[in-house]
């Protein structure tokens, strides 16, 4: 009876320890699986945020644009038939006034975002142009001085990443316009008004480009881009009075809407 006791007491240690019913163990079993879903999920997450990294750009650069301003464009050609005739009349020898065409600008934006990305941006740029001399005693000077500058929310789409570029650009731009005149009275219909003012309005505009980058160094990449601008100012005042260089009697618009050329370096940086 002793052998048989000590038997009952010792087998149960020497085997594993069994659930007692199938339920518990299959809760056991649960438990198991929950964890090791809980591990791989985590590694999976650590594993993947390289991928799900959303690229910050900023990008900068030069750009060269064309615009001809039609009420400019009008001024300079009426104010150079007025020199021409005072060349002649008084044996001088004044320049012609060139036409504003163009100048050099900067661009700046940051995006967010990859293939599709949404950020903010500026332009600005600035052209002048004038003439000066005398007709013997006479002073004769002419200067005018453009400045622009906007604010915009730059979309872009990018069906070859980080190579291709197709942008688009929604915002509000202001205008700037010097003048400045000495020039005496001539029997013409028309001569520059003498004096000074300063021209400013703003208005809405629009943008649409195309880039094409080259990587320079990881994250780093410089873009040759080309786009047009639409921005048309229905009107520039100094105070109250409106800006009429040719003298009509009605406000001259200023349209700067036109093509530009650039280069762009940018820079990405994963969040």
């Amino acid at each position: 009876m002793k052998r048989k006791t000590l038997g009952r007491k010792v087998f149960p240690l020497l085997l594993p320890a069994l659930p007692p019913t199938w339920e518990e163990g299959a809760r056991r079993v649960g438990e198991r699986v929950w964890v090791r879903g809980k591990g791989t999920a985590l590694a999976l997450l650590l594993f993947s945020l390289p991928v799900w990294a959303i690229p910050l750009g900023v990008e900068s650069g030069v750009h060269f644009f064309r615009t001809y301003p039609p009420a400019i464009s009008s001024f300079i050609q009426l104010t150079n038939q007025a020199i021409l005739y005072g060349n002649s009349t008084f044996f001088g020898d004044i320049p012609l006034i060139p036409l504003m065409s163009g100048g050099i600008g900067v661009r700046v934006a940051e995006t967010l975002g990859e293939p599709f990305a949404l950020g903010l941006g500026f332009s600005l740029f600035g052209m002048e142009t004038g003439t000066s001399g005398a007709w013997g005693a006479q002073e004769v000077a002419v200067n005018l001085g453009l400045s622009y500058a906007d604010l915009h929310l730059l979309i872009h789409f990018s069906p070859l990443p980080g190579l291709l570029f197709l942008g688009a650009s929604l915002g509000f731009a202001w205008a700037t316009l010097s003048y400045a005149a000495e020039f005496p009275d001539l029997p013409l219909s028309f001569v520059p008004t003498r004096g000074e003012a300063i021209f400013s309005g703003r208005t809405f505009i629009a943008a649409a480009f195309l880039r094409a980058a080259w990587p320079i160094l990881p994250n780093l990449s410089l873009g040759l881009e080309g786009g047009f601008r639409f921005a048309l100012f229905p009107g520039l005042f100094s105070g109250d009075i409106p800006m009429d260089l040719n003298r009509d009697g009605r406000p001259d618009p200023l349209d700067l809407s036109g093509f530009w050329l650039g280069l762009t370096l940018r820079v990405e940086f994963p969040l």
